[in-house]
């Protein structure tokens, strides 16, 4: 059986990351342009969700890597995996069941190999009294046996309108260069951070992970407390997806939580259809969103399902705030004296306000493609480190 053919179908229906595509994807793209820029004003709005990053190792010397295969989305065709039922599921319990199982059939990755995955990304940026959504790309270089480096890949792509919003004037310049960040693995055990290395660890007992949720979910104090556990849970689904037995067991998890329901039709960042499971929150709906036949999850979204606008005041920043931001400016590729000013200038306090309009996609990502490779790629000039501590 040719099984190369039928996978090679499947990507090609998704395109390769350029800025061609995207603006053709979207329709409305804008050319962006210089702009003053201000910390304080310019705001990526956050998801109401924890936000949960992962973390690896560094190399010594780090080599261009070859992909060598593809990981298989889909090996049973369009009915999905042997043995679900041909019916739509019938309802978001039943929904995230088929989706373990999709999940599961995967195979595991080898030790020695990383998994590298692509991705499409948006987000939502209040600028002032105006604001856009960005969208971008992301790739992961992730160590399958929970060893070595590991490597995030962003880039900026351009801005289109968020509805009922203006946009900046005049339009922001975006960071269409790749920003790698490269993440140190904690060096003692008993650090709390969930990391790239620590996941690919993890025991798949449900019990333990249920414990390992609860204790993510009890940080997340700004949002109410019946929200933590879903927000955790999806946070936790997003970032294991270079680890198919792992994402299934949560998927298994996030089948047991009251409240949820399904969204027969939701989108992904790469324009793709597919149906979702979410849970309503205070003003926004987080949506995990996965293929209507096959049950493979695409990503995930977070929309805001009435308008809010927030007003506070910016913290002032102390000497070691400043000398952190600029360090890591510089790191990115920003002028040290230039990037001194700036954030000196922003670092009394300031009185912000935010407007995010209803229908904004305050955040959504989506898995283009996974596959394996033998080492990191050449890392990009603009490149920041971050070490995990203990």
């Amino acid at each position: 059986m040719d099984e190369i053919t039928p996978v090679r179908r499947l990507w090609a229906e998704v395109p390769e990351g350029s800025d061609e595509d995207l603006c053709g994807a979207r329709g409305a793209l804008l050319a962006a342009a210089r702009a003053p820029r201000s910390r304080a004003w310019m705001l990526p709005v956050s998801r109401t969700g924890l936000r949960i990053a992962l973390a690896a190792g560094v190399a010594a010397a780090l080599t261009a890597g070859v992909l060598v295969a593809e990981i298989r989305p889909d090996r049973f065709g369009p009915s999905g995996v042997a043995g679900l039922l041909a019916a739509p599921p019938a309802n978001a319990r039943e929904l995230l069941e088929r989706a373990a199982r999709t999940a599961a059939a995967e195979p595991e990755r080898r030790p020695g190999e990383y998994v590298h995955l692509k991705m499409r990304t948006m987000s939502y940026w209040s600028v002032r009294s105006a604001g856009m959504q960005v969208t971008g790309t992301e790739e992961r270089w992730i160590p399958a046996g929970g060893t070595g480096p590991w490597l995030r890949r962003e880039r900026q792509i351009g801005t289109a309108p968020a509805p009922g919003i203006a946009l900046p004037s005049p339009p922001l310049e975006l960071s269409k260069e790749p920003v790698d960040t490269l993440t140190d693995t904690p060096t003692c055990p008993s650090a709390d951070a969930v990391t790239a290395s620590r996941m690919a660890t993890w025991p798949l007992d449900e019990a333990w992970l249920r414990r390992r949720i609860e204790t993510e979910a009890a940080k997340a104090t700004a949002i109410s407390e019946h929200l933590r556990f879903w927000g955790a849970v999806g946070n936790l689904i997003r970032d294991s997806v270079f680890r198919p037995a792992l994402t299934a067991a949560l998927f298994r998890i996030a089948a047991g939580i009251d409240g949820i329901t399904i969204v027969p039709d939701a989108v992904d960042a790469a324009g793709r259809h597919g149906i979702g499971v979410t849970m309503e929150e205070d003003y926004a709906r987080t949506e995990l969103i996965f293929d209507k036949s096959t049950y493979r999850y695409l990503g995930d979204r977070t929309v805001a399902t009435r308008d809010r606008t927030r007003s506070f005041t910016t913290r002032p920043l102390s000497r070691a705030d400043i000398d952190r931001i600029v360090r890591d400016m510089v790191a990115r590729g920003a002028d040290p004296e230039e990037s001194r000013r700036e954030i000196e200038a922003d670092a009394r306090p300031r009185k912000v306000t935010t407007r995010t309009p209803k229908g904004a996609v305050i955040g959504s990502s989506a898995v283009v493609k996974v596959g394996v490779t033998e080492a990191l790629p050449s890392l990009a000039p603009r490149l920041s480190r971050v070490k995990v501590p203990c």
